[in-house]
């Protein structure tokens, strides 16, 4: 089996950035980021990258659902942060940075979940037997 490699370069890269993003939100002026957020943004791609690392066909469905929830998260926050707040560079860069990881994981792990190879279909129907020769037996 041929591994999808742009899905797990995309799950290193959300990896990356969810650790940015913490080192971002964990400043001295802001609040501790939380354990939910933590697994969110590490936690639940490094799962991912493994089990799609080991072949289960479920990881890259469950990557889709990642990165389609990932992508939302990311357009709203980037919308509440030019609207509502004072944007800081960092911030709507991790966003955006973020935001395009999170579709590549959608298209390249979308793609793999199409293509990977099944199983082989069951063996077909086996032709009938030859009749059994008449017997020898006379009247």
């Amino acid at each position: 089996m041929t591994h999808p490699w742009g899905l797990l370069i995309s799950l290193i890269g959300l990896t990356a950035v969810g650790m940015a993003t913490l080192f971002l939100v964990g400043q001295p002026d802001q609040a501790e980021p939380s354990r939910f957020l933590v697994g969110f943004l590490i936690g639940l791609p490094v799962l991912l990258l493994v089990a799609v690392r080991l072949g289960y066909r479920w990881a890259m469905m469950a990557a889709v659902i990642y990165g389609t929830v990932g992508l939302a998260l990311d357009l709203s926050t980037m919308v509440q942060l030019i609207t509502k707040d004072q944007p800081t560079v960092a911030t709507l860069t991790a966003n955006g940075f973020s935001g395009i990881l999170n579709f590549l994981v959608i298209a390249f792990g979308g793609r793999a979940f199409l293509t990977i190879s099944q199983a082989p279909p069951p063996p077909g129907s086996r032709p009938p037997n030859p009749p059994f020769p008449a017997s020898s037996a006379t009247p």
